[in-house]
């Protein structure tokens, strides 16, 4: 996956940009003619056949073209669907298979078209394909994308990827930003999860040790099982802090709820960590 196939999705998942597309013209226009056939059977002539017969073609026109728009929407909803599902399981193969026949088309409903991109993020943020992440998150802050939700989502995707590149001012500037603002519990912890990172990327998370406990309680509310990534931050932190006894609890916490291997590969950082201290075994 790269910066070349992720222009090429975006680009082929563009909803056309003229004002009526091509079905609507079809089915105002054959309502129209309908409409008018009613109106005035004289204007087939003295054809009785052809009169009663051609309001009934045009009309079994205008149901194909509604089923057809409605199938259409149906297929995308089902490989959207499809793709969440993936990544919940993070299943990265399945999930860009489906992505990139999902996105190969244009996607008329832009919140639906939103998500299926942020999809397209997560997978390349799995594959560690930073800039096509990036791509993604500011061609839908350049074009307002999304619903608020979804627009806050692609804000923190973004400042996680600058984190990762080393665009360090740019993501401070945006974390501020995005920390400065009254947000919802679940929208709070993922900014906090991020906040965290920023500290331990720039070394400075064993001073901010004191949020430590209000974190945890975020990260335990309203994360799930992602609540480990925020734990095993938190490890790094007080590892940094040379309190060892803390550190192996929150890595203890963070191994209960995900595998090592997916916390190292998710955040680098935890490298260190995972030689460091013992691990559970995951039960799931």
């Amino acid at each position: 996956m790269d910066l070349e196939i992720t222009n090429r999705l975006i680009a082929s998942s563009e909803p056309p940009r003229r004002l009526f597309r091509g079905t609507t013209v079809a089915l105002v226009g054959l309502s129209m003619m309908m409409g008018a056939l009613w109106a005035n059977p004289e204007l087939l002539g003295s054809a009785h056949t052809l009169g009663w017969l051609l309001p009934h073609v045009i009309l079994l026109l205008i149901v194909g073209l509604v089923v057809g728009d409605v199938m259409r929407q149906r297929r995308v909803d089902h490989l959207l669907r499809e793709t969440q599902e993936a990544i919940l399981l993070e299943d990265w193969t399945r999930a860009w298979t489906v992505l990139n026949e999902l996105l190969r088309s244009p996607i008329r409903r832009l919140t639906t078209r939103t998500q299926a991109l942020l999809a397209l993020a997560a997978v390349a943020e799995a594959r560690h394909a930073f800039e096509a992440v990036q791509r993604v998150c500011e061609y839908l802050l350049e074009r307002g994308l999304g619903h608020p939700v979804q627009q806050h989502v692609t804000r923190v995707t973004l400042g996680a990827t600058m984190l990762r590149t080393g665009q360090t001012s740019d993501a401070v500037a945006l974390i501020d930003r995005l920390s400065a603002q009254n947000l919802p519990g679940p929208m709070r912890a993922q900014v906090e999860l991020l906040a965290l990172f920023r500290e331990v990327v720039l070394g400075h998370a064993h001073e901010t040790l004191g949020q430590a406990a209000e974190r945890r309680e975020l990260f335990r509310a309203y994360l799930g099982t992602r609540a480990g990534y925020g734990y095993g931050l938190l490890a790094a932190a007080y590892d940094r802090a040379n309190r060892s006894e803390e550190a192996r609890q929150y890595w203890h916490d963070a191994t209960l709820l995900v595998r090592p291997q997916d916390l190292t590969d998710r955040f680098a950082e935890l490298a260190s960590i995972a030689k460091r201290y013992p691990a559970v075994e995951n039960p799931f």
